[in-house]
């Protein structure tokens, strides 16, 4: 007979896991998007937008497989975002029925709307 499997959990750890349950997984996982990074010509979708903050704090980050993210605010532009915190300016612009956004040598493209 099996002996039971007992596992101990630090309350930092399940507190964690937790705070990565979300009352929508795709509000954490986020929504794949194109991107060509470091100023690479070929786009891959390897990029993930993900909704940060609730309410009037809403933001959003675009995260690379790296680790590295970028920080955006809601903005009426082409892309519908600008940079956050301003460092470097977005630029933004449409392509047929795609949107693509510029900030510094890091590209990213979607077909419109992003959220379907």
């Amino acid at each position: 007979m099996a002996k039971p499997c007992i596992i101990s959990i630090s309350p930092a750890t399940l507190l964690l896991a937790l705070g990565a349950c979300g009352s929508s997984p795709d509000r954490n996982v986020g929504q794949a998007v194109a991107c060509a990074l470091d100023g690479t010509e070929e786009f891959v979708d390897r990029c993930r937008l993900v909704e940060v903050g609730e309410g009037r704090d809403t933001h959003f980050a675009m995260r690379h497989p790296d680790g590295g993210f970028r920080k955006l605010a809601p903005a009426a532009t082409p892309a519908g975002f600008v940079e956050f915190d301003g460092a470097q300016e977005a630029s933004s612009w449409r392509e047929g029925d795609e949107v693509v956004l510029v900030i510094g040598t890091d590209r990213y493209r979607w077909k419109e709307p992003l959220d379907e």
